[in-house]
């Protein structure tokens, strides 16, 4: 797997890495990231300015089978190459329609929801590479009884693909609808997820100094994997050939190395596994793209 690099200025690494290391802190625009309660989910930045869909010209959905080619050189690479050779999704096409949840950025179809999955109507003004997370999410997703582990790495994995798409194009996240937004307050999450004084990401690290600094105190965890995104009840379930994949190529490693069950196990893999998964320029330059570094 390849992905964006800082070529210009290698012997930048090490101011990188400090600037990096330093403690979270709130963001220079939290009109970045969500505000008020949306489909039952709190904002992490409170106060914000209305949170609303992009308007104007929709994408067709053969325009949203384009923008998945983005998804090369990013950790939802594999789950593309799956999806394109019809392992995933029963070998339906993505498209545009209206999901069973109305608040799923991708999910079961309504009405429909042993079949394709869709890409919710309401965001099909936005810009089509702002909903590649949530397909990352949707390709490997094994349906509504996941559990926490499985959602949470699943999460993660679609926030890595979101910052290595933001140090593409800084301009991703910048865009201020409500799609964006949602997106971005995922991301910071998984940035500001690392122990006191490392410049890594770390799914797993209690000792954190906080995910949103300067947040909704509701919100607030030290750590990625701290965030209620499932039921811990539901986990132990064995994993996906697909997600045990992708997790190798991330972690560069065969994919014996790869745990075989959904549990809190694999979040402490992960933490160790994808500490070099975004090398300094990619990672500041998707904190940049936040608004997280000046």
């Amino acid at each position: 797997m390849t992905e964006y690099q800082d070529r210009d200025r290698p012997e930048g690494i090490d101011e990188e890495r400090e600037l990096l290391a330093a403690p979270p802190r709130p963001p220079l625009r939290r009109s970045r990231f969500t505000a008020e309660t949306l489909f039952g989910q709190p904002g992490i930045y409170p106060g914000g300015p209305p949170m609303t869909p992009a308007a104007g010209a929709e994408h067709s959905d053969a325009e949203l089978i384009a923008a998945l080619a983005q998804l090369e050189g990013t950790v939802g690479e594999v789950a593309l190459h799956a999806y394109r050779a019809g392992r995933l999704l029963d070998g339906g096409e993505l498209a545009y329609g209206t999901p069973a949840s109305v608040g799923r950025i991708v999910g079961p179809e309504a009405g429909n929801p042993d079949a394709r999955r869709v890409v919710n109507i309401r965001y099909r003004a936005e810009d089509p590479r702002l909903v590649l997370p949530s397909v990352v999410h949707a390709l490997l997703w094994s349906g509504s009884d996941a559990g926490h582990a499985e959602e949470t790495l699943l999460h993660a994995l679609g926030a890595y693909a979101h910052a290595q798409l933001l140090a593409r194009d800084p301009e991703l996240g910048s865009q201020g609808t409500e799609l964006a937004r949602r997106q971005n307050s995922i991301t910071i999450t998984l940035l500001n997820s690392r122990r006191r004084g490392s410049a890594s990401i770390t799914l797993v690290a209690p000792d954190g100094p906080g995910t949103i600094p300067g947040g909704a105190p509701t919100m607030q965890t030290p750590d990625f994997w701290s965030v209620p995104f499932g039921p811990r009840d539901r986990d132990g379930v064995a994993m996906g050939s697909t997600v045990r994949e992708t997790l190798a190529a991330a972690a560069g490693v065969a994919l014996a190395a790869v745990p075989a069950a959904f549990d809190d196990d694999l979040g402490a893999w992960c933490s160790d596994a994808f500490a070099h998964l975004l090398d300094p320029g990619v990672q500041l330059a998707s904190a940049r793209a936040l608004g997280l570094v000046a």
